[in-house]
């Protein structure tokens, strides 16, 4: 994950690339859509890989500077907590239910609706048992049943303009074309094994906080779940918000 000091090198990189353009031009081969702004798909921000991290990161800077601290914040509190707090949102999502980066949105959130199965950028129900089973093993944290058999329904109500439900396999290719970008900043390896493709609030949140910070998220968790809220949360939150982006 980029930290502060690496991620406006990168950020000048892709650009000087011309990574982003080519980001955006796979953006624009993916039919225009129109939905009900329910929100419900933003309940769980979707992978993204760095590169579509830098290009939201480059959208956010240049039109939401205001908001930033609260966006921060808002993401910061999504990382430590989103395993304990069925009731998140993604800290992009405005109050009035529009996404605030919307033209700037991952591929993960564009393809959610298109295809006939939204499973191509969903984790399977096994992966949230065995993140279960080893934060009971590891930690002696039991993570809320709800947060684990949550399931993120299908969206009836994408309409695709002028086009039917594309393929899976189109949304299958455009995710490749992406990685290919990718490996073009970090070695293949690590594009592979998706390394660098986390949900996007947690780019943002680990550009902010320190290793030391990332290391205790298990201790947050735990004091969440046992009082309601972290005194440990609140000493991070406020440390960032010291942090100038």
């Amino acid at each position: 994950m980029l930290s502060l000091d690496k991620l406006y090198p990168q950020l000048s990189s892709a650009e000087k690339m011309g990574l982003l353009d080519d980001l955006n031009n796979i953006y624009g081969s993916l039919p225009q859509t129109s939905c009900e702004r329910c929100g419900t798909c933003c309940t769980v921000p979707p992978p993204a890989y760095i590169v579509e991290y830098l290009n939201m990161f480059r959208y956010m800077k240049e039109n939401l500077g205001d908001r930033i601290p609260e966006i921060v914040e808002k993401a910061i509190r999504f990382y430590f907590l989103e395993l304990v707090d069925i009731n998140l949102r993604c800290p992009f999502l405005g109050e009035d239910k529009l996404c605030m980066v919307y033209p700037a949105r991952p591929l993960s959130c564009r393809g959610y609706g298109l295809s006939r199965s939204d499973s191509v950028f969903l984790s399977p129900r096994n992966e949230m048992e065995e993140l279960a089973r080893r934060y009971k093993e590891q930690h002696g944290i039991t993570l809320p049943e709800e947060v684990v058999k949550f399931n993120l329904p299908e969206c009836g109500s994408v309409k695709i303009i002028g086009e039917k439900k594309v393929s899976t396999d189109l949304l299958e290719l455009a995710i490749s074309y992406v990685a290919r970008l990718e490996s073009q900043l970090f070695p293949v390896d690590l594009v592979d094994k998706e390394l660098t493709f986390v949900p996007y609030v947690t780019h943002l949140a680990l550009t902010v906080i320190s290793e030391g910070a990332r290391i205790r998220r298990p201790r947050v968790m735990k004091e969440y779940l046992e009082k309601g809220s972290s005194d440990m949360l609140e000493g991070f939150v406020e440390k960032a918000r010291a942090v100038q982006l």
